[in-house]
C-alpha cells in the first residue's frame, strides 16, 4: 500500500460525514457520561468525595493564583510550612485554564469539571477519528477507532481523576506528529511540541507516556513517508513563519519549564522517589485487559479480572485490529510496535522492558502506576481497530458495508456502555469555615481530626481551604512530604505544651474540632478527650476566641502569648545533676528517694498509681529549671511538672520534650526527623521560663502504676 495514498486528509466531501460522526459522538458522551450531563447534577455532583475535591481546589487555586500571585503559582496554601506545595501533587494547570472560562465567568467550579469531564470523552473520541483518517483508515474504521479511545472502561473507571479522563491531547499530539511526518513542515513539529507542553502542565503520567512513545513513533512515521513528503512552501514572507515558530517554541518551553523546574527543585530537596517495588504493586497483569466497569461486559466476566487501577478492557471490537496485518502496512506495523510497548511497560517490573526504562529514564521514578501504560495499549490498539475494519469492510458492496458497520457499532456501543454513573452531591463547607474566612488574623490552620495522608477526609480540608484561603497544614498529597506525619504526630497531643509550642512555632493560629468527623471515622473518645483538656489545660490567656457553629469549634490562639510563655531553648552545656536524697520530700511510702537520686537508671521506685500521686523536690532556693530528664518505666505516661516558691501556690512548668524541638529546628526541609518512640529522647524535656523552690511531678495513669528510676536537671541559679 502506498504511505501517501493510505494517508489522505480529510477531504470536503467528508464534511457531512464529519458531522455526523462528531454528533453521533457527542450523543453517546451526553448519554454515557450521565448524570453529569443532566442539567441538574452537572453543577452538583462529583463521583466521589476523594479525587474530585482535590481537583476542585488544584483548579480554583491556579485560576485565583495566576491573577493575584503568578510568581508564586506553586506554593499552594497546604501542607503548611513547605513552600512549592503544589509540586507533590501532579498537576492541573492545563486544565485549570481551559475551565476558567466557565469556572471564572460563573463561580461554578463544579459545573467547569464536569463540563471538562463530558469532553474528555467527546474530544478524545473526535480527535482519534481525526488521526486516524490521516493514518489511511476508511470512513468507518475512523469511526470504530474514535469510540474504542474516546469511550474505554480505563477512562469510565478513573471519573474520579479529571486528568486522567480528559485524554485527547494524546490523540492531537500523534496527529501532529503524522501531519510533520507527511509534509516536514516545522509548524507541525511545534503543533506536536506544543500540544505535548500543554500535556505536561495537564497530567504529567500522560506527558511522560508522550515523551516515551513520540520519538519513536515521530521517527518510524518519518521513515514510513520517506520519500513521499507532500509538503509545499506557504506563500508569506517567510520571517513570519520563522517568527511564528520562535514565539510558538519559546511558549511551548516556557510552559515545560514553567512546571518542571519547581517540580525537580522539590524531587531533589527531598529525594522522591518511587521504588521498583511500589511500581511492581500497581502494575497490571495480561488478565487486567479482560477487565471492565461496562454494564454488560462487569455482569459477564469483568468482575472476574477487576482490581483496583487495572481496569485495561480495550473493547470488544478491538479484535479487528488483528485485521491490520503489519507485514502489509508499515503504519500498522509501527502502531503493533508501540502497542506492544506500551503493554509490556503496563505489566511494570515484570517485564524486562520496564526494568530497563526504569533504569535509564529517570522520569519512570516519579511513577508509581505502571498500569496506566494501558491507555496508550488501548490507544494504538484503536487505531489498528480503525486500520482493521477498513480491510475487512473495503471488499464488501456497499449495502453490506453499511450494514456491516452498523452492526459493528451497536456491539461498540453496547459493549462500552457505562452509564449511568456513580454521582454524589458535593459538600457544602461547615458554617465554621464562614467565621474562619472573616478572621483578621494572620496565621495557618491546623483541622481536627488529624487524617492521614491517604483518608478521604484529607480531600475535605484541601477543598474547604477554597472558602477561606488560609494556610493549612496536612491535607492530602500524592507524595507524602516527610513532615506531614510527624507534625501530625506531635500535634495530636493538643493542648499538651509541646503541641502548642509547634502550634506556635508554624505560626498556627486556627484550631478547628470537627465532632462529626470524629464519630464518623470511630474516634469519639479523642475528641472527648480533647474537650476535656481544653477546660482543665489549656490557660484561657492563649485563646483570643472560642467560636462553635453547630457542633464544629473554632479556636483563634493567642500566639503570641504562647511564644511568651513557651520560650524554650536548649542549654548551652548540658551538665546533668540528680537532686540529694534529702531533696526529695513526697512520697514518704514507699520510699523513693533512693531509687531517684541514686544516679543508677537500673534502680526503680514503683508503686500503684493514685489520682493524688506526685513527687515534691525542694531545691533549697528559687533556681531556673532549664531542662529535665526522667526515667521512667517503657509504658510510662505523660508527665506533668508544678512549680512553687513557697510550697503552697502551684502554677505549671511548661515542657517541650527535645525531641519536638530538634524536629521542628529541621522543618520544613528535612527528610529524616527524630523518632518519638525512641526512648532516649523521650527523656528529655526542656523547660519553659520559670523561677522555682520547689518542683512537682505528676503523671497520667496508664499503665495502672507508675515507675520513677532516674530524675536529673539543670539549673541556672
Amino acid at each position: 500500500m502506498n504511505p501517501k495514498d493510505a494517508s489522505r486528509e480529510v477531504r470536503p466531501s467528508h464534511r457531512r460525514w464529519d458531522r455526523w460522526v462528531f454528533v453521533l459522538y457527542l450523543l453517546y458522551a451526553l448519554a454515557n457520561t450521565y448524570p453529569y450531563s443532566h442539567p441538574a447534577y452537572i453543577g452538583r455532583f462529583v463521583p466521589d468525595k476523594g479525587d474530585p475535591l482535590f481537583d476542585l481546589w488544584q483548579m480554583k487555586w491556579f485560576a485565583r493564583q495566576l491573577f493575584r500571585d503568578p510568581r508564586h503559582l506553586w506554593d499552594a496554601n497546604v501542607l503548611h510550612p513547605l513552600e512549592r506545595a503544589m509540586t507533590f501533587n501532579d498537576s492541573l494547570l492545563g486544565l485549570a485554564l481551559l475551565g476558567l472560562p466557565i469556572g471564572g465567568l460563573t463561580g461554578d467550579w463544579v459545573l467547569a469539571r464536569n463540563v471538562l469531564f463530558v469532553l474528555g470523552f467527546l474530544l478524545s473520541a473526535w480527535s482519534t477519528y481525526r488521526l486516524a483518517r490521516l493514518l489511511g483508515a476508511s470512513d468507518g474504521g475512523a469511526l470504530v477507532a474514535g469510540l474504542l479511545y474516546g469511550f474505554c472502561s480505563i477512562r469510565f473507571h478513573h471519573a474520579t481523576n479529571l486528568k486522567l479522563v480528559f485524554g485527547p491531547l494524546i490523540p492531537l499530539f500523534f496527529y501532529y506528529l503524522t501531519r510533520w511526518a507527511r509534509t516536514g513542515r516545522a509548524g507541525s513539529l511545534l503543533g506536536a511540541f506544543l500540544t505535548w507542553a500543554f500535556q505536561m502542565i495537564s497530567s504529567m503520567y500522560y506527558g511522560f507516556f508522550l515523551f516515551t512513545l513520540g520519538p519513536l513513533y515521530g521517527a518510524w512515521m518519518r521513515w514510513n513517508y520517506r520519500g513521499h513528503l507532500s509538503g509545499a512552501a506557504r506563500p508569506g514572507p517567510r520571517w513570519h513563519r520563522w517568527a511564528a515558530l520562535g514565539i510558538g517554541t519559546a511558549v511551548g518551553l516556557g510552559l515545560v519549564f514553567g512546571v518542571a523546574l519547581p517540580y525537580w527543585e522539590t524531587s531533589f530537596r527531598f529525594g522522591l522517589r518511587r521504588s521498583m517495588e511500589e511500581n511492581a504493586i500497581w502494575s497490571a497483569v495480561p488478565g487486567s485487559y479482560l477487565a471492565t466497569g461496562a454494564r454488560l461486559g462487569f455482569t459477564w466476566w469483568g468482575h472476574r479480572w477487576w482490581d483496583g487501577e487495572r481496569v485495561l478492557w480495550p473493547g470488544a471490537l478491538a479484535v479487528t485490529a488483528l485485521a491490520a496485518l503489519p507485514w502489509r502496512n508499515r503504519t500498522a506495523l509501527g502502531l503493533w510496535g508501540l502497542a506492544t510497548i506500551s503493554f509490556l511497560l503496563s505489566l511494570g517490573p515484570q517485564t524486562p522492558v520496564f526494568r530497563v526504562a526504569y533504569g535509564v529514564l529517570p522520569y519512570f521514578s516519579a511513577m508509581r502506576y505502571p498500569a496506566r501504560w494501558g491507555i496508550m495499549t488501548i490507544f494504538f490498539l484503536a487505531l489498528l481497530a480503525g486500520l482493521g475494519t477498513t480491510r475487512l469492510l473495503q471488499d464488501l458492496p456497499d449495502r453490506v458495508r453499511r450494514w456491516a458497520l452498523a452492526g459493528l457499532l451497536v456491539v461498540g456501543l453496547i459493549d462500552l456502555w457505562h452509564a449511568p454513573l456513580r454521582a454524589l452531591p458535593i459538600p457544602a463547607p461547615p458554617p465554621i469555615y464562614r467565621v474562619l474566612a472573616a478572621a483578621p488574623e494572620p496565621g495557618a490552620v491546623a483541622v481536627f481530626p488529624l487524617y492521614s495522608n491517604f483518608r478521604e477526609g484529607s480531600t475535605f480540608y484541601a477543598y474547604w481551604t477554597t472558602f477561606h484561603w488560609k494556610p493549612v497544614i496536612g491535607t492530602y498529597a500524592a507524595w507524602a512530604p516527610p513532615s506531614h506525619e510527624w507534625i501530625r504526630f506531635v500535634l495530636k497531643d493538643w493542648p499538651l505544651p509541646h503541641a502548642l509550642w509547634l502550634a506556635q512555632y508554624l505560626d498556627i493560629r486556627y484550631i478547628i474540632f470537627h465532632p462529626e468527623s470524629f464519630r464518623n471515622v470511630g474516634t469519639q473518645d479523642q475528641w472527648e478527650r480533647y474537650r476535656r483538656l481544653m477546660t482543665a489545660l489549656l490557660p484561657p490567656e492563649w485563646v483570643l476566641r472560642r467560636k462553635q457553629e453547630l457542633e464544629d469549634v473554632l479556636l483563634v490562639l493567642n500566639l503570641e502569648q504562647i511564644r511568651r510563655d513557651l520560650a524554650v531553648r536548649p542549654p548551652t552545656r548540658w551538665n546533668w545533676q540528680s537532686p540529694a536524697s534529702a531533696q526529695v520530700l513526697e512520697p514518704a511510702a514507699p520510699a523513693a528517694r533512693q531509687a531517684m537520686t541514686d544516679g543508677d537508671p537500673e534502680t526503680a521506685w514503683v508503686t500503684r498509681y493514685t489520682d493524688d500521686w506526685h513527687v515534691t523536690v525542694d531545691f533549697g532556693r528559687e533556681v531556673s529549671l532549664q531542662a529535665l530528664r526522667v526515667f521512667t518505666d517503657s509504658k510510662d505516661k505523660v508527665l506533668y511538672l508544678w512549680g512553687s516558691s513557697d510550697g503552697s501556690s502551684w502554677r505549671p512548668v511548661y515542657t517541650v520534650p527535645w525531641w519536638v524541638w530538634a524536629g521542628a529546628h529541621v522543618l520544613p526541609d528535612g527528610r529524616t526527623y527524630p523518632d518519638p518512640t525512641a526512648r532516649r529522647d523521650r527523656l528529655v524535656f526542656l523547660c519553659a521560663p520559670n523561677r522555682i523552690r520547689y518542683l512537682k511531678l505528676t503523671a497520667s495513669p496508664v499503665a495502672g502504676h507508675i515507675a520513677v528510676r532516674e530524675l536529673q536537671v539543670i539549673l541556672l541559679r
